[in-house]
C-alpha cells in the first residue's frame, strides 16, 4: 500500500468517527460518511488534505462547525500539514448517499 492510500485510509476512517450534527438532533445519529457527506478527500504531496462536502442543504448551518471538526481529526495525523474544507455546489444531496452500517 502506498503511503498516500495508507494516509487516505487513516483520514477516512477519522471522518467515519466525526457525527453528523443533524443526524443527532433526528435521533438517528450517523457519522459523515455514513450520512454520505464526504464527496472527495485530495491529499497533495505536501500533506495538503481538501476534504469537499455534499451538504443536505446547501446553507447548512452547521457547515463551519463540521468544517472545524474535521480539521482538529485531521491536522494531528502525521503526513497531514493542513486541511481545507470546501462545499461543492456541482451536486445536490439526497438520501441514496447514506450508507449505514450493517
Amino acid at each position: 500500500m502506498s503511503e498516500q492510500a495508507g494516509l487516505r485510509d487513516q483520514i477516512a476512517a477519522r471522518l467515519d468517527g466525526i457525527p453528523e450534527p443533524c443526524s443527532i438532533a433526528m435521533n438517528d445519529p450517523m457519522s459523515m460518511v455514513e450520512m454520505g457527506l464526504i464527496d472527495d478527500i485530495a491529499i497533495c504531496d505536501d500533506g495538503a488534505v481538501t476534504v469537499t462536502l455534499c451538504l443536505t442543504d446547501p446553507g447548512c448551518v452547521h457547515y463551519m462547525r463540521m468544517a472545524e471538526y474535521i480539521a482538529d481529526a485531521l491536522m494531528p495525523l502525521d503526513g497531514v500539514s493542513s486541511v481545507k474544507v470546501r462545499q461543492t455546489l456541482d451536486k445536490l444531496w439526497s438520501d441514496d448517499r447514506v450508507r449505514r452500517r450493517a
